[in-house]
């Protein structure tokens, strides 16, 4: 991918998988909903899918896969709340470089903002619960825009919102090409890419293949490579 020549202005992060160590709770979750559903044939590689999947999006796809009579609203429901059960017990564990990185970000005057499928109450109670919340200038729900991930509209929003903070406080206003999504999955990818931004993987519960990569800015083994990939756009 070629190198761009505008620097990186701000930051945007998906939170499951990428800021919290939280994405492998949902798919153990979403395995145990359809089991108990009765879809004893959902594996924990069907839910890779799931990842960042918008709610109107999932709801087809499973009615097409299930029939129509298949309770999603039910199942999601229910994966929900195992989560904040096993959350509630567990606490909210953060990825490995998150202290760092954030440090940097606010060293380097560089801005920074959550783009989570998670409801907004519930994004906001996790990342207070992992210390992290005062750490963003905003925190983005999906469920706040039309169509979530992995449609652009999530980080579309993100930039706007950003962009609005940056000029009360007397600077340009911030555009996607300003700008890095950190994600982790296909869909998250697919909606940050399809945004504008550039985008950096850090993988949690899957690798990139062939014809991701090709979205890819970076593939970074945690958050701390974030670091470097910033440093040396900024150059």
């Amino acid at each position: 991918m070629s190198h761009t020549t505008k620097p990186i202005r701000a930051v945007l992060f998906d939170m499951d998988g990428v800021l919290t160590d939280t994405e492998k709770y949902y798919n153990k979750a979403w395995v145990q909903a359809f089991h108990e559903a009765g879809y004893e044939e959902f594996t924990a590689n069907d839910a890779l899918f799931h990842r960042s999947l918008n709610s109107h999006d999932a709801r087809i796809m499973y009615k097409e896969r299930y029939g129509s009579d298949f309770d999603y609203d039910g199942t999601h429901k229910r994966a929900n709340a195992l989560v904040k059960e096993w959350l509630a017990i567990d606490g909210i564990p953060v990825k490995p470089g998150i202290n760092e990185i954030l440090s940097y970000l606010e060293e380097h005057h560089i801005w920074n903002a959550v783009v989570t499928a998670t409801e907004y109450e519930n994004a906001v109670r996790r990342l207070t619960t992992a210390g992290i919340h005062d750490k963003f200038k905003i925190v983005i729900s999906a469920h706040n825009v039309p169509k979530g991930k992995p449609h652009p509209d999530p980080y579309l929003f993100a930039i706007q919102e950003l962009s609005k903070i940056a000029e009360a406080a007397g600077e340009a206003p911030i555009t996607a090409d300003d700008a890095f999504a950190v994600e982790d999955s296909p869909n998250g990818i697919t909606s940050a890419t399809s945004a504008g931004l550039k985008t950096i993987m850090v993988p949690d519960l899957s690798q990139p293949d062939e014809e991701l990569k090709k979205k890819l800015h970076a593939v970074c083994h945690d958050l701390t490579e974030v670091i470097d990939v910033i440093e040396n756009t900024n150059k």
